[in-house]
């Protein structure tokens, strides 16, 4: 793991992504609440309303930096701008968390173990991500454990979750009965789905063609690891690299040429400034499929319409290897079937209070029908129902683990977000507050982790390991994690400033224009 001789080259493709998916919830105040801060006696004063200790605390320590002359109201409220939003001042009551919250916590902790992945990438070799063998001591190899440094699993997860999430209100609505809804919701998915994703990727892909110009990207590296340096392409002057970045987000932002992949196949297009970006165009195509499919089978019967789901699910994974399809239309089905069962357990509840039926056993108390028996069978017994889900949870996980990426590693993901989405104990693992945050920066976090893992990351592992020394394994480690102790705090404050600063606002932006645009219903 640890061989350091020189350096090797790889021509491995495999950089997953942190996929983002649509809100399903209206639009929030993303921002939290900004109390006012005034200046009074060379130190800040806070509003009546008042911000919390945290608040002024970071602000304290930012006014450090300020000369006296200098600190008026303006440049406190300026500061304020850095400060995290964890430590900003919020609303006394916490906030409701939306039925679907789980989805958020899981890609945020996903996103996190994809910037782990990547990090090691940079600073250990390939010999890390291979598969466990049986007298090695290297515990992070383990089955379940290794997720926690894989990469490629996790953008099978992203990619169900993305599935799921992008067709939950359509689906909602149309098992409601809503149908005329369901076109408004769709045709607000169509437009505002290429601004979501390629908006924010262009921002921060403009900063690191900027970063290429100024020279920030490391050329140096370290030796012997999986990808020492990653700079993208340098041109002489600042204008050739601006008509370089317009051309690259030209072929990038393409709607309609870009490919589906196919497991085998080799990507047609890659981004140069950001290898990560590689999933935006899939992400676009493929949530195209997934609304044409609601548009086409959303007045169908609801069990017919899924068994059409699974059988394109299937079509699309053994007969063409269009796994990613597989991924989001799989999301889409467990979506789809979560309605359904709650459809069923309203309709076994409105059984239940039926005297026709009073004095049957609870299993027959539903609809005739093989699957509905079955279902509240298993529904009826809460220790049968846990250890079902729990079963399927770590099964998933142990799919996820497969050292090569194949369909196994597609079947665990399903798996394990549809554990998740009928088990609520599992669910608290990603509603914690610490979850559902990563899940607010996640994709900011996955667009700026790349750069800033092959300017700052890769300079501050050669000086950390240049001072600890780098001869043996442990002083090696001793080094890369103090690199790592210094470069996660600013990669989760620039995740932050740039959720608030660009991703954020280009959701607002593209809601905005949707609605602008819109024509008066007669």
């Amino acid at each position: 793991m640890f061989d350091r001789s020189g350096h090797t080259t790889h021509d491995r493709d495999d950089f997953p992504p942190f996929i983002p998916h649509e809100d399903v919830e209206e639009l929030k105040d993303l921002d939290g609440s900004q109390e006012e801060i005034l200046f009074q006696d060379g130190k800040p004063v806070t509003h009546s309303l008042g911000a919390n200790k945290a608040t002024r605390w970071a602000l304290g320590c930012l006014l450090v930096f300020v000369p006296s002359f200098l600190r008026s109201r303006f440049i406190v409220g300026l500061l304020q701008v850095f400060v995290p939003s964890f430590l900003r001042s919020g609303p006394i009551e916490p906030k409701k968390l939306h039925p679907t919250a789980w989805l958020d916590g899981m890609r945020g902790i996903s996103a996190l173990c994809v910037v782990i992945y990547h990090s090691s990438l940079l600073w250990f070799n390939w010999d890390l991500h291979s598969g466990y063998v049986p007298g090695s001591m290297q515990i992070l190899k383990l089955p379940i454990i290794r997720l926690f440094i894989s990469g490629p699993p996790h953008v099978a997860i992203f990619f169900v979750v993305s599935g799921y999430a992008i067709s939950y209100k359509a689906l909602k609505l149309a098992h409601q009965g809503r149908f005329a809804e369901v076109g408004s919701t769709l045709a607000s998915s169509f437009f505002r789905r290429h601004p979501r994703l390629f908006m924010p990727a262009a921002l921060v892909t403009f900063a690191s063609a900027l970063m290429t110009q100024m020279g920030w990207y490391d050329l140096q590296g370290l030796p012997g690891v999986a990808i020492p340096t990653r700079e993208p392409p340098h041109s002489g002057s600042l204008r050739e690299q601006m008509v370089h970045f317009v051309w690259t987000e030209i072929l990038n932002t393409d709607p309609i040429g870009q490919e589906h992949p196919r497991s085998g196949v080799p990507r047609a297009v890659e981004n140069p400034y950001d290898a990560n970006q590689w999933t935006l165009p899939i992400e676009f195509n493929t949530s195209m499929v997934v609304f044409m499919f609601l548009a086409a089978f959303s007045r169908v019967k609801n069990r017919v319409r899924m068994a059409f789901a699974f059988v394109l699910t299937v079509y699309f994974e053994y007969f063409w290897s269009y796994w990613a399809l597989f991924l989001f239309l799989a999301g889409m089905l467990i979506c789809d079937v979560h309605f359904e069962i709650d459809n069923m357990r309203t309709q076994s509840a409105k059984t239940l209070m039926s005297e026709e039926v009073a004095v049957l056993p609870i299993w027959a108390r539903v609809p005739q029908g093989i699957f509905s028996r079955i279902f509240n069978k298993i529904a009826s017994s809460r220790i049968l129902g846990r250890i079902t889900s729990i079963s399927l949870f770590i099964l998933g996980l142990y799919w996820l683990s497969a050292p090569e990426l194949n369909y196994i590693t597609h079947m665990g993901a399903v798996t394990l977000v549809l554990a998740v989405d009928h088990a609520i104990y599992l669910q608290i693992i990603f509603t914690n507050p610490v979850s559902q945050y990563l899940g607010k920066i996640s994709y900011s976090l996955y667009l700026i982790h790349g750069p800033l893992l092959w300017t700052l990351g890769s300079v501050l592992g050669r000086r950390c390991i240049a001072f600890t020394g780098g001869e043996t394994n442990e002083t090696y480690v001793l080094g890369i994690a103090m690199a790592a102790f210094l470069w996660w705090p600013v990669a989760i404050w620039i995740s932050d400033l740039t959720y608030r600063g660009v991703d954020s606002k280009c959701v607002q932006f593209s809601r905005w224009a949707y609605e602008k645009l819109l024509r008066k219903e007669v």
